[in-house]
């Protein structure tokens, strides 16, 4: 028993005594106190667990200006203090880091992952396409989703909302979570979002197909008791007014999923947005990927405020292929090169087929039943429905989906390409996509009391285009990760 507690079991004996017995005790009482948070401070060294960061200019994260000649100190997970050099004071012993000719700002967000697919690759057995990969034995999958969480998070990614992967029987992205969290791999800070639904013939592999609202009610459950945060349902256009789930269906899906304390985020793609319209207006949290975003379609989801995650890289229309990842895997010596050869790809694309800046074309890739009813945008399309929908007030976030892993600050800047300032866009990539996916208390700004989440660049993203391959510090809950092998 500790002291305190020894002393406070016997005040009230000592009340029954006398009145000077209990001045006594209770001065006896406040020493004790006093000691014991001292002790408490002694026992966290000045210095120990706390690191300033020296930074030439902060992006926190909020929108305001920069601030020149900055300090970050991180206490712990947390950061304690954030402001000019001026007005901080650095705790003696602590470490410091010397970022005075980089930008820091807060860890990137990729809202749509998938760490267990790589687009264009083939498995082991030599059989390529994404269902393929996506029902690949679980210890395969792994392999690849070791080295992807590796390859996110020391480009700067440090926390990823994966939606659906693998089956009830094989939870590929909760296994992968379990594994980051408990240290035996490094990655992001992994969200997890279950397996999926989807109507039979909808979008993703058949383990997904579920019918019915009692039998997607189930799911739901299943979904929610396995620790999902996040729920994800597969819809497609069927016609100007239909989606491929019933109203009745979908209503039943996202009101079991609130029920449960998770939030619902659907892919909706398609000719005319009825999958959005009617996710939207079924109580949908946030659409996956949003094609199209017509004006009705905006007002609708500023009228209901649900976010969207883009993709936008994947409608550039280049695709990875066996090369891409080879490049990752043996060539790639750090998140310099594999940030810059997404960049070099993204270009020598659109010079080799200048026509997908201005021209929408068919949806191609490899679900034929697509084909009339969905498409690519084209950059010109998108980025500017993208603009639109931000000037109307939709929280737009960004997702990798499964190209080019961690290459979030290219995403950034795409839509700085479309029109975005460069600060609006930086913060798609951070707190805005922290406050969408529900971390908006805990991540996405440097602020104090929040993870100490942050990267820093030997550039100025506000004045730099596509510097983010310059990318130095990477820190995860105030422990700097940047300082691990590539492989």
């Amino acid at each position: 028993m500790a002291v305190t507690e020894w002393v406070a079991r016997d005040l009230a004996g000592l009340a029954r005594r006398s009145r000077r017995g209990i001045l006594v005790m209770a001065a006896m009482f406040a020493s004790l106190l006093m000691a014991q948070a001292a002790q408490a401070r002694e026992a966290v060294p000045a210095g120990g667990d706390v690191t300033a960061i020296m930074a030439g200019q902060i992006i926190d994260g909020r929108g305001g200006e920069p601030i020149r000649d900055g300090v970050i100190v991180i206490r712990g997970k947390l950061i304690e203090a954030v402001g000019s050099r001026a007005d901080v004071v650095i705790p003696p012993g602590a470490t410091i880091v010397d970022a005075s000719a980089e930008t820091v700002l807060p860890g990137l967000i990729d809202t749509h992952g998938h760490l267990n697919l790589r687009y264009g690759a083939a498995g082991l057995d030599g059989v390529s396409g994404l269902n393929a990969q996506g029902q690949a034995p679980g210890a395969e999958q792994m392999l690849y989703m070791v080295r992807d969480a590796r390859a996110s998070l020391l480009s700067g990614v440090t926390t990823m909302r994966m939606v659906s992967a693998g089956t009830e029987d094989n939870p590929v992205d909760l296994f992968i979570r379990e594994g980051i969290e408990k240290g035996i791999v490094p990655g992001p800070r992994i969200i997890y979002g279950g397996t999926g639904l989807t109507p039979t013939g909808g979008h993703g592999g058949s383990d997904s197909w579920v019918d019915g609202p009692w039998e997607a009610k189930k799911k739901v459950r299943r979904e929610a008791l396995a620790g999902a945060e996040w729920l994800k349902i597969l819809l497609l256009d069927l016609s100007p007014t239909e989606t491929m789930y019933t109203d009745e269906e979908l209503r039943a899906i996202i009101g079991e999923a609130h029920r449960w304390g998770m939030k619902v985020t659907v892919h909706a793609t398609g000719r005319w947005g009825s999958s959005i319209k009617q996710a939207v207006l079924a109580g949908a949290d946030n659409i996956e990927h949003a094609r199209p975003m017509t004006r009705e379609i905006i007002d609708l989801l500023v009228k209901h405020d649900v976010s969207v995650s883009l993709t936008p890289l994947v409608y550039v229309g280049f695709r990875p292929d066996e090369s891409t990842w080879d490049y990752l895997d043996n060539v790639a010596t750090g998140p310099a090169d594999w940030i810059e050869y997404g960049r070099k790809h993204y270009f020598e694309y659109l010079e080799k087929n200048p026509e997908v800046r201005t021209v929408d074309r068919p949806y191609e890739d490899g679900e034929s039943h697509r084909a009339k009813r969905d498409f690519f945008p084209s950059n010109k399309t998108q980025q500017g429905q993208a603009l639109a929908a931000f000037n109307a007030g939709v929280r737009v976030t960004l997702g990798l989906d499964t190209l080019y892993y961690g290459a979030i600050g290219n995403s950034i800047e795409y839509l700085i390409e479309g029109g975005f300032k460069p600060m609006d866009a930086i913060r798609a990539g951070t707190a805005v996509s922290a406050e969408a996916i529900g971390y908006g208390d805990r991540i996405g700004t440097l602020e104090p009391g929040k993870y100490a989440d942050l990267i820093s660049l030997r550039a100025d993203p506000l004045t730099e285009r596509w510097a983010w391959h310059k990318i130095n510090l990477v820190y995860k809950e105030g422990v700097r990760k940047d300082t691990l092998s590539w492989k």
